[in-house]
């Protein structure tokens, strides 16, 4: 059996209200296929391993998730959740379509222009309202990435790269 790779899909923003609530920042789409019952992983940011907990109650609330877990009682035990991640086994992810991807497979790419030419690594990715920006650590800074058709021409996750054609003034010294 191959080992089990957790995927952090959330954090934990705040307790919320004084049943033992908690408010979770989602990462995308990726806490869409879970409900009361699901089991979720809970790793605090103060280091160690990783618990489970069963989530009782789930409700949208805006751009954030309301969560309430089985045995968390109390504005208290809800507030020492606060800056959690929550991490779920990739099995666990939904589908997604072709062309699709979860930000967890693009950090750590290279990206590359269409020419060959070496841009940095994908560090992180800023959601916005109409499309991902990929935020890419170079030599002397970063790079603001869009993650439009016009750009991104390739991603290959088994090369471990991401091609793109910036328009001219994007990277300023390619």
């Amino acid at each position: 059996m191959g080992e089990v790779h957790l995927v952090a899909v959330g954090r934990i923003a705040r307790a919320h209200g004084v049943r033992g609530a908690v408010k979770v920042f989602a990462y995308g789409e990726t806490l869409r296929g879970l409900s009361p019952g699901s089991e979720i992983s809970v790793r605090h940011p103060s280091g160690g391993p990783a618990s489970k907990l069963t989530m009782a109650e789930v409700k949208p609330q805006g751009r954030y998730l309301l969560i309430r877990f089985e045995g968390i009682f109390g504005m208290e035990s809800a507030q020492d959740l606060a800056g959690a991640d929550l991490l779920v086994t990739e099995d666990q992810l939904p589908s997604l379509d072709e062309g699709e991807f979860y930000h967890y497979q693009l950090i750590g790419l290279d990206v590359v222009t269409t020419q060959g030419k070496p841009v940095g690594t994908i560090r992180s990715i800023m959601e916005t309202g109409s499309h991902d920006v990929y935020v890419v650590e170079r030599q002397g800074g970063e790079a603001l990435i869009p993650a439009v058709e016009e750009i991104i021409r390739e991603i290959d996750l088994k090369e471990r790269r991401v091609v793109i054609d910036p328009p001219e003034g994007l990277i300023d010294d390619l």
